[in-house]
């Protein structure tokens, strides 16, 4: 039989032992109502009136201390939850509001009994969620995340929640056999683990885009790394330089990574690396989180959600019994094998003459898409502080960003290589009066957004080269930026070919100049397609694949 989101809901309610259920009639909401009357697990009453049936739940969940699952039909019947739930959020009382809707309605198509529930009051609820029909596995992993994120915010925060679920009135359904389902546990600072478990799989750290570490928590993170053997998976925004490093873009483009990890020890937030999609492809999640915000990363189960500041996790994890394990050994001869080819004069041959230019302390940020992929193949200088906007990851803003870090820190060289659709939107701000000399942009101009062009992108793989007329929009700016720069005091240099780029980028990197400078670098799209292939050659398209699942996400 297949399974509806009907059957993962009441399958996570009794993961997290909810079982109270305040019913109200209706017949959006008819099924879930029956399933439930028909299951011992579960306590049901009923209330006609829905501000009544709210009101008794905030009763029930005050002598419980537990929370109290509320549900109604469509039309206006979740409107009368509005004064309880308002009165349980500021008292802070689990209730679950348990809203359904047709979902063949709309607010365009004048279906009868359609209410609008995307938006709602700040103060009735902590979370609102819509829960999608299940059609795919996609699906299946989304509902689950919603589902965890809704429920756990209620039980371990003691807040009210909504969950917004299509209706399905197919009355053949039972609930003898569930799907099976994952849930969180929240873990204050006093925690312990099972150190059996702990054990007997393969466990890594992952950072995401991250705030610059102090020595403090770096030394913590790299004494729990080397004492037990565990890698520190992160890409250049993670900030970590501390020890058992290994550059998620590197592992993932391992022709046979197999050793993927069991457990990933999470910290951090976006990051720029989407080929970290299959670094998580089979674990659990422990994630860190000072204030118990619930993320997880791509849709995988979040296990445990450790309610702490990292800094104490990892004197906590210092002090249990674990075995040291080989893990991060086998993972880093794998990576010490990879042998890069030879490139083209591509965005990825430019960044590894940068990696291996830069050092002493200097700022570097890149735009993102190909120049933050391409920086993270490469080691750099412990002393470097990269970063990158992944918050909105959106094209906008790379060069003024880079400006404020460079007049924020006037005796501090910051570099920037930034693409040439990120730079010519941005470029106003070279006029900017506040601009001194420690400021240098790699400007990488291949006269189009290349990413469109590029083998991995839907677009290049559907219409080709029909993309460049309006979607990499290409040939705007023909004339490059050197009369723009030049106009607004900048020093001036240009490469066409790897040798005018060898002659000039120590001179870049290094020389003392009494203007900022840009440094213009123009390749082709087929130097970067080809470019891309070679690094692929050795990836498994692990970087395709993480990208492609984002597309279908967005189109889905």
């Amino acid at each position: 039989m297949n399974k509806s989101s009907l059957h993962y809901l009441i399958a996570i309610l009794k993961a997290y032992e909810i079982n109270t259920v305040v019913a109200s009639p209706g017949t959006q909401n008819s099924c879930f109502n029956y399933l439930v009357q028909n299951d011992s697990h579960f306590r049901c009453f009923s209330c006609l009136d829905e501000r009544s049936a709210a009101y008794m739940a905030i009763g029930l969940a005050d002598e419980s201390k537990k929370p109290i699952v509320i549900t109604c039909t469509g039309a206006t019947a979740s409107r009368n939850y509005l004064s309880a739930l308002t009165e349980a959020f500021y008292r802070k009382v689990p209730i679950i509001a348990l809203t359904f809707i047709d979902s063949n309605s709309n607010k365009y198509n004048l279906a009868p009994q359609y209410i609008d529930r995307t938006v709602s009051q700040n103060d009735i609820k902590s979370v609102s969620i819509q829960i999608p029909k299940i059609n795919s596995d996609a699906d299946v992993e989304e509902c689950l995340t919603y589902l965890n994120v809704a429920i756990s915010t209620a039980i371990y925060k003691n807040e009210p929640i909504h969950i917004n679920m299509p209706s399905d009135l197919n009355f053949e359904y039972s609930t003898d056999k569930l799907p099976s389902v994952w849930k969180t546990e929240y873990l204050s600072e006093d925690f312990l683990i099972d150190i059996d478990v702990f054990n007997k799989n393969k466990v890594s750290i992952f950072i995401g885009s991250h705030p610059e570490f102090t020595n403090e928590e770096i030394n913590l993170i790299s004494d729990f790394a080397t004492k037990f053997g565990i890698p520190v998976i992160c890409d250049h925004t993670s900030h970590y330089t501390g020890a058992n490093k290994i550059l998620s873009a590197r592992l993932a483009a391992l022709q046979r990574f197999k050793d993927l990890p069991d457990i990933i020890i999470d910290l951090g937030n976006v990051t720029a690396e989407y080929s970290y999609f299959r670094v998580f492809k089979q674990a659990k999640i422990w994630r860190i989180s000072r204030f118990g915000e619930f993320k997880n990363r791509n849709n995988r189960p979040l296990e445990k959600l450790f309610i702490c500041s990292e800094k104490h996790f990892f004197k906590q994890m210092l002090t249990f019994p674990i075995k040291k394990s080989d893990y991060y050994s086998v993972l880093n001869n794998q990576v010490k094998k990879i042998k890069l080819p030879e490139l083209p004069f591509c965005n990825a041959f430019i960044s590894s003459e940068i990696a291996k230019k830069l050092s002493g302390n200097k700022s570097l940020h890149t735009s993102i898409l190909n120049s933050i992929r391409n920086i993270n193949y490469f080691e750099l200088d412990s002393s470097i502080v990269l970063n990158c906007n992944v918050g909105g990851f959106g094209i906008d803003g790379a060069v003024s960003t880079l400006v404020g870090q460079s007049i924020n820190n006037p005796n501090k060289m910051c570099f920037g290589i930034i693409g040439d659709t990120a730079f010519f939107y941005d470029m106003n701000v070279l006029g900017n009066r506040h601009i001194n000399n420690n400021l240098r942009i790699l400007l990488v101009n291949n006269r189009r957004s290349v990413e469109f062009r590029l083998k991995l992108h839907i677009c290049q793989q559907e219409i080709g080269e029909a993309a460049d007329e309006f979607i990499a929009a290409a040939n705007h700016n023909k004339g490059g930026a050197k009369g723009w720069a030049e106009s607004c005091g900048f020093k001036y240099l240009k490469a066409e070919n790897k040798q005018e780029f060898l002659e000039q980028i120590d001179d870049f990197c290094n020389k003392e100049y009494d203007k900022p400078v840009l440094f213009e670098v123009f390749t082709t799209t087929k130097d970067e397609q080809d470019g891309l292939e070679l690094m692929q050659t050795y990836n498994c398209n692990a970087l395709e694949e993480g990208i492609i699942k984002c597309y279908k996400a967005i189109v889905k």
